[in-house]
C-alpha cells in the first residue's frame, strides 16, 4: 500500500517549483494518515517523529509560494480520472456532495459567517454563526460490488 500511494505522490511533483516544498507535502499527507488526534501541525510532528526544531519549517511550508492549491487539486482530479474505475449514468460522472455547519461562539474568528440553520424545530434559532464545511466527491468502484467516494473538493 506504501508504494502504491508514493507512485501516486510522485505524480504531484509537477505542482511543486522546490524540491523541498514536495518533500513537506508528502510529510504533511503521511502526516494526515497517520495521526490519531487533530492537534495541527503538531500531531504530525508527534506522530511522525519528526524533530521538534522542524516545527517551523513544516509551517512554513503552508505559506509557501512555490506551490498552489488549485494545481494539487487540478492534479488530483486528473489522477482519479486516470486511475480509478467510474461509473457513470447516460455518460455522466456520479458525483456526491455533503456538508455540515458547525457553531462558534464567537462572531470574530476567521472563517466565522452567518449561517441560515434549516430546521423545522421552532425553538432553534433561525441563523447561527459558525463554519460551514462542505465537500464534493466522485463516486468510483464497481457498481455491482462497491462503491467509494473519493473527495475532489
Amino acid at each position: 500500500m506504501i508504494s502504491e500511494i508514493s507512485r501516486i505522490l510522485l505524480r504531484f511533483r509537477p505542482c511543486f517549483s522546490r524540491q523541498a516544498a514536495f518533500n513537506w507535502f508528502v510529510i504533511t499527507v503521511f502526516g494526515f494518515i497517520v495521526r490519531i488526534d487533530y492537534c495541527g501541525v503538531s500531531s504530525f510532528v508527534r506522530w511522525l517523529g519528526i524533530k521538534p526544531s522542524l516545527y517551523t519549517a513544516l509551517l512554513s511550508f503552508f505559506r509557501a509560494s512555490s506551490w498552489k492549491l488549485q494545481d494539487i487539486q487540478r492534479r488530483w482530479w486528473q489522477i482519479v480520472l486516470e486511475l480509478c474505475p467510474l461509473p457513470t449514468v447516460d455518460g455522466r460522472f456520479l458525483l456526491a456532495g455533503d456538508g455540515i455547519k458547525i457553531c462558534k461562539e464567537a462572531e470574530n474568528m476567521p472563517a466565522v459567517k452567518r449561517l441560515h440553520q434549516e430546521s423545522d424545530n421552532s425553538g432553534k434559532a433561525p441563523y447561527i454563526y459558525g463554519h460551514h464545511w462542505g465537500v464534493v466527491g466522485i463516486l468510483a468502484g464497481w457498481v455491482k460490488k462497491n462503491l467509494l467516494c473519493s473527495p475532489l473538493c
